[in-house]
């Protein structure tokens, strides 16, 4: 299973592939984003992870989707169906943060090229 530190790496050379153009707009379109992962990797266990989680979508801006769900109650089921460690869903926070990211630079290098 990928890392939480090789994920990291992938997004560093995202931004240094980016366009010099669209890079301060990727990173301010990815700064909620970030903001978002690093909360839910600060958490200590489950539960706190669950509620920062929870927090937002209830804000409903910058959501992470971790394991491509669309409510905390279906992520809350999944864990628990799946038995998925406390580790694995921090690896796939940063990696949902990794995909918002891939968004933000698709989403700004394409209106740079109109």
């Amino acid at each position: 299973m990928t890392t939480i530190n090789e994920i990291n790496e992938e997004m560093k050379k995202l931004l240094a592939e980016t366009d010099e153009e669209a890079l301060d707009e990727v990173k301010e379109k990815y700064a909620p984003y970030e903001n978002k992962m690093n909360s839910l990797l600060e958490s200590d266990d489950l539960e706190s992870y669950l509620i920062k989680y929870e927090e937002m979508y209830t804000e409903d801006e910058a959501v992470l989707k971790c394991f491509n769900l669309d409510t905390p109650q279906e992520l809350k089921t999944y864990i628990e169906d799946k038995e998925i460690s406390f580790d694995d869903l921090k690896t796939e926070t940063a990696h949902a943060a990794c995909e918002a990211l891939k968004f933000a630079i698709y989403d700004s290098e394409e209106l740079d090229d109109y």
